[in-house]
């Protein structure tokens, strides 16, 4: 495939030349060596000024849509002007290509610029699992709607989200896995490859063409996080080697962007600044406290200049940021993410060097990673990370251990969350009322899953409504503080006559045997026949709701799970609901748990529509997506703009493995 030409670098700075790589010619620093914060040095001989140069950039002409024929090398995951100094990933053996419904695919290494049904697969994979490939808290499908618009146009940004596509696919359960990190890598290398033979100048002719550098530089960090976060050495400088090359490589990303955001937000992005990033930052205003004992070590420490004392101060601020995240762990992974670009350069030299301090806040850095576990691409690499770095600091003497002691508590905490909750006692699907008791040390006290009592009713209403408040779609359908009131009314009273139905799906969690109630599930099936959607009863007559996006959800709904899934015999989730005080302690996943061990035993699938916040726990528990709803409603607190709202159709299959 002939690349576009281009004018060739003559005056570039000696980095780019000393990695054979064009550059930009900006001064004092190119864009290149920005990017990574290396030193820009340029020769003194010969220079002329951009003004007095001559030329302009050549049009684009469209590039194939697949890798060039090559072998994949995990090195080549990062561009050539972003990764030099990085530390290779090692590349898997071949692996021999998989079958996709009796066709075989071809290998990554077989590319030869056709289009083929992998890439189509890639293409749908990424259209249908959008929001979970990507962590975000409340994904909009209006932003999946202009990523793919501008991929669409520009080939390297189009090989980069089929990358992000693979790769995820490589880390979530596929049989594929070898393949499809390979085929990832290569569509990376790829795509990189496409952007690098662009002239820079082209991308800074006006800010409309800057919008898919910026996509695809936010693509590169997330490329860059999964390559970190997959390697496992066992040596602590190799680990922390490969994250300093990350949390530079993120940084240089909003260093290349500096001086046009503002003029970014007048183009087709402006939805992600004024809409999207706000509900991504819903932070406590009062603040955690988990980071109170190292910030006042900080302040303390006579080893730190006052330099290094304010950026540390910073970083331990953003951290606690990421602790306090609200409604859960969504919402944190995103503030992670940003947190590598807006940790100050200090701070990165300090922990390059490997300065006690900096490596005491980096584990907690790696807690709030381990927080992040449901996301896909981080799983239990927190707990991996923050073991080695713990143990190089035990080797440093026995001082650190003070500061390593809150941490340590926040780690064991979580890891007994995960542990207790998971062990249920065997379910006998005829006797539903029967409680059963969960230990959770980490609570304190146990948890209780059993049928709720008719004086329930009214908490579940309350609870229902507290854990739905972030969602769109319910302040769309019920837009005003009366017509919520009503719903809370007509819940109350629905749940009772569910109640009072022995044969009715709905299970509630307790603090204890005679506790509160702290969340419940409900769920229709054969055994359970009640396999209608709220929208569709008497609730489209409360005083106050929008009965035009009532009825539009509840037709949608049925029309994807009759495409998506059919008629076939299941269980229906229908709503598993946490008091929004005790999300993060694993009691949503208990209750689902619950119901998948009933369908188990009578060997049926359960099916469910789920928000895009929670694809990732169901993903976790063994639920796999199908399909989507899309319907577009009024913003909250508006009357006329519009958003996209979409759910994800996911199933879970028996044991057994009947479909």
């Amino acid at each position: 495939m002939m690349r576009r030409r281009h004018k060739k670098s003559r005056r570039g700075c000696l980095e780019c030349k000393k990695r054979h790589i064009k550059c930009d010619e900006t001064r004092p620093r190119c864009i290149n060596c920005t990017t990574v914060e290396r030193d820009c040095q340029y020769s003194t001989a010969g220079y002329q000024s951009p003004s007095e140069t001559s030329g302009s950039p050549l049009p684009i002409s469209q590039p194939a849509l697949v890798p060039s024929t090559g072998s994949a090398s995990a090195s080549a995951s990062v561009p050539a002007p972003v990764s030099a100094s990085d530390p290779a990933v090692p590349a898997l053996p071949p692996v021999a290509a998989p079958m996709l419904d009796g066709y075989p695919l071809a290998h990554a290494g077989d590319m030869n610029g056709k289009v083929d049904i992998v890439h189509m697969q890639l293409f749908y994979h990424y259209m249908t699992n959008h929001a979970v490939i990507y962590p975000f808290v409340d994904y909009d499908g209006d932003l999946k709607r202009i990523i793919i618009q501008v991929a669409l146009r520009e080939p390297f940004l189009l090989h980069s989200i089929l990358a992000m596509a693979s790769r995820h696919l490589s880390m979530t359960g596929s049989s594929n896995t070898a393949y499809y990190h390979d085929l990832a890598i290569e569509l990376q290398t790829h795509a990189l490859s496409l952007f690098n033979s662009f002239d820079v100048g082209y991308f800074a002719q006006s800010i409309e063409r800057r919008v898919p550098v910026f996509l695809f530089s936010a693509i590169l960090g997330f490329h860059a996080l999964c390559d970190m976060l997959a390697c496992r050495d066992d040596t602590f400088t190799s680990n922390l080697a490969r994250l300093t090359g990350y949390f530079r490589l993120h940084r240089g990303i909003l260093a290349v962007m500096e001086g046009h955001w503002e003029d970014l937000k007048k183009t087709e992005l402006s939805i992600l600044f004024d809409n999207i990033v706000p509900r991504w930052y819903e932070i406590s205003d009062d603040g955690g406290s988990d980071c109170n004992s190292v910030k006042q070590r900080i302040e303390a420490s006579p080893n730190l200049d006052d330099e290094q004392k304010k950026a540390f101060s910073n970083v331990l601020k953003y951290l606690q940021w990421v602790f306090d995240a609200r409604p859960n762990y969504r919402s944190r992974a995103h503030l992670l993410c940003s947190f590598a670009v807006m940790i100050p350069r200090p701070f990165v030299d300090a922990v390059e060097t490997g300065k006690p301090e900096a490596l005491v806040i980096l584990a907690y850095f790696y807690v709030a990673l381990h927080f992040c576990r449901d996301v896909w691409l981080i799983g239990n690499s927190g707990q991996f990370l923050f073991t080695s770095v713990a143990s190089h600091l035990n080797q440093l003497g026995p001082e650190w251990a003070a500061w390593l002691e809150k941490p340590c508590q926040m780690v064991n905490e979580s890891l007994d969350e995960d542990t207790h909750p998971t062990q249920l006692p065997p379910h006998n699907s005829t006797t539903t009322s029967t409680a059963s008791v969960v230990s959770t040390a980490a609570m304190g006290h146990d948890i209780v899953i059993c049928r709720p009592s008719e004086a329930d009713a009214g908490r579940i209403a309350e609870i229902h409504i507290a854990a739905m408040d972030p969602n769109s779609l319910l302040h769309a359908q019920f837009p005003t503080p009366e017509s919520l009131r009503e719903l809370h009314r007509f819940l109350e009273a629905e749940t009772l006559d569910e109640i009072r139905d022995a044969a009715s799906g709905v299970l509630v969690s307790r603090e204890g045997p005679a506790g509160p109630v702290t969340g419940f599930v409900k769920w229709a099936s054969p055994s359970h026949p009640q396999d209608v959607k709220l929208e569709r009863g008497d609730i489209v007559h409360l005083e106050g709701c929008c009965r035009r996006f009532l009825d539009e959800y509840a037709s949608l709904a049925e029309q994807a799970k009759e495409r998506w899934f059919g008629d076939k015999p299941c269980y229906r989730l229908s709503f598993v609901c946490t008091d929004p005080g005790y999300q993060g302690r694993g009691i949503g996943t208990l209750l689902t748990r619950k119901v998948l061990e009933m369908a188990d035993v009578d060997n049926l699938p359960v099916y469910l529509e789920s928000t895009d916040v929670a694809t990732s726990i169901y993903e976790r528990l063994g639920f796999h997506a199908i399909g989507s709803v899309e319907m577009r409603i009024l913003s909250r607190g508006a009357d006329v703009e519009t958003v996209l709202y979409s759910e994800v159709c996911m199933v879970w299959y028996p044991s057994s493995g009947q479909r």
